[in-house]
């Protein structure tokens, strides 16, 4: 399987579970947030409260996460960060608006240090001739979980309410607690550092060390921007949608759609990396795309025929939700040796940043103007501009830091 030895396939099937479960627990709030609005009276910026206060604790422990994942290992921090989800889930089923904002804080703490982990794991089983493809690979259990979110969350919150959509996102987190319980004594093994120090003084490590790498620093400033853009049409589509007078189950399944797109993106974009030798190009082509389309989704009313809003959904999610495996891959490479974890973190808190301010920005814009549509020219404008830097500027090779004509 993908030349990998056992070890090799028993991370990377770890990798995928946890990837999916790490996306379907961050989106399935967005892909019901109307009725959650509704049942809490809350106003049209509920959503974008929800994300951004969600990646202002996946920020934290983005940072923190390095160091603790050397002291006990990927698979271990994997199961404790899981456990926090689940009691996150929980307290989202408050019905009381600041209970479910902070929720969505605890459940950005349990996200944080999951990429971090499952990348940790998954790069010290690999070549690194393998990264491009397998990361990319890894990565399109993302969009299934998100897809899952579109297509059972709203499917169960019309038939039976809301709280039994988030049960079986809690559910599904205690199987994959489970199952890290399981690979831990041999994905763990010989990885535990006990004498990791885990002082305030380290827990910037990561950042440290983007600012120090020229290439995550690069990387770091364009995933603000991709995954602002990613964010804001993830939180806003369905309530997008729902304001152009499709269905809340219209909206789930445009977003299921989008996300299904999303796994072909990733599988191409992964292997035009490979067949363009630059994985800073294929970012770049991804980035004009994404937000070109962002632009025509922005144009759809509530004359438009369905099947015409759920192609652009799909190439919508080839682009905007496609990049990410090849995007890991790169600062995987990036990394000095065995300080994956601490690249992925750090880099992560950038990109977690663009998705706390972003969709904040956009839900504000949508809430003062009546509209969303200015929102998605905004964002996908910066996209557009911040892509074709990446693609005129030199690349860096990651050996040693250094610019290549």
């Amino acid at each position: 399987m993908l030349g990998l030895t056992r070890l090799g396939i028993q991370a990377f099937l770890a990798a995928m579970g946890i990837q999916l479960v790490s996306s379907l627990m961050g989106t399935a709030v967005a892909s019901i947030a109307p009725e959650i609005a509704k049942s809490l009276n809350a106003n049209s910026t509920f959503a974008g409260l929800y994300i951004g206060f969600l990646y202002v604790g996946a920020c934290i422990s983005s940072l923190t996460g390095g160091n603790f994942i050397r002291r006990y290992g990927p698979a271990h921090i994997c199961m404790i960060a899981l456990a926090v989800a689940i009691i996150s889930l929980l307290l989202c089923m408050v019905p009381w608006e600041v209970c479910v904002i902070f929720s969505a804080f605890v459940l950005g703490l349990a996200k944080g240090p999951l990429m971090p982990a499952i990348n940790t794991m998954l790069s010290r089983q690999l070549e690194k001739g393998q990264y491009n493809t397998v990361f990319s690979i890894k990565q399109c259990a993302g969009p299934v979980g998100m897809a899952l979110s579109g297509l059972v969350i709203p499917f169960l919150t019309v038939r039976y309410g809301w709280r039994v959509g988030l049960s079986f996102v809690a559910a599904l987190c205690a199987v994959t607690v489970i199952w890290s319980i399981a690979i831990r004594k041999s994905q763990d093994a010989n990885y535990q550092f006990k004498d990791e120090p885990i002082t305030l003084s380290h827990l910037a490590d990561s950042m440290k060390l983007v600012l120090k790498t020229p290439l995550l620093l690069r990387l770091s400033v364009l995933s603000i921007i991709y995954k602002g853009l990613q964010m804001s049409v993830l939180a806003y589509m369905v309530v997008f949608l729902s304001d152009m007078k499709f269905s809340l189950v219209f909206g789930g399944i445009a977003l299921a759609v989008s996300n299904f797109g999303a796994i072909v993106g990733r599988l191409f974009w992964g292997q035009a990396a490979n067949k363009l030798h630059s994985s800073r190009k294929a970012l770049a082509y991804c980035g004009i795309l994404m937000g070109a389309l962002t632009i025509l989704l922005s144009f759809v009313t509530s004359g438009w025929a369905e099947w015409l809003v759920l192609a652009i959904s799909f190439i919508l999610g080839i682009n905007s939700l496609g990049w990410s495996g090849v995007f890991f891959a790169q600062v995987a490479k990036a990394a000095p040796e065995g300080k994956v974890a601490e690249a992925t973190g750090g880099v992560d808190f950038f990109s977690f940043v663009g998705a706390i301010f972003v969709p904040m920005a956009f839900g504000f814009l949508g809430h003062h103007l009546g509209e969303f549509q200015t929102g998605f020219w905004i964002v996908s404008a910066v996209t557009i501009v911040a892509a074709l830097y990446q693609l005129f500027v030199p690349d860096i090779d990651p050996s040693t830091q250094t610019k290549k004509a």
